[in-house]
């Protein structure tokens, strides 16, 4: 039997997400401080899953970084700017689907070559 995967709009997903996007950032809890007002303490209890982020201190976030509430929330990151996408996709150890969709493709060539 296998675990389910978790929702993407669990908190714990949500905070594996702001917390690969500010290291995909180069942030610190106290840069999003600084820049958007949400306390370093809120930010970790956001990154730690231990508090459901409020909406109307992610949208300064959201704005700040370009980042959308989309992704946040939901887990949508085809919004969000190519550049960043990649690199918080690295941070979170996924491959960016058109990698995938390459990865395939050579795959499928080398496996009809032989």
């Amino acid at each position: 039997m296998t675990t389910p995967s978790p929702l993407p709009h669990s908190r714990a997903e949500i905070g594996r997400r702001l917390k690969a996007t500010r290291q995909a950032l180069g942030l610190r809890a106290r840069d999003i401080h600084h820049a958007t007002g949400i306390g370093e303490s809120t930010w970790s209890q956001y990154e730690n899953g231990r508090r459901f982020p409020d909406l109307m201190q992610m949208l300064p976030f959201a704005d700040r970084y370009g980042v959308t509430l989309d992704w946040v929330y939901r887990g949508i990151i085809a919004a969000v700017p190519f550049e960043l996408a990649q690199k918080i996709l690295d941070q979170l150890g996924q491959v960016p689907p058109q990698d995938a969709e390459k990865r395939a493709e050579a795959e499928t060539d080398v496996t009809n070559a032989g």
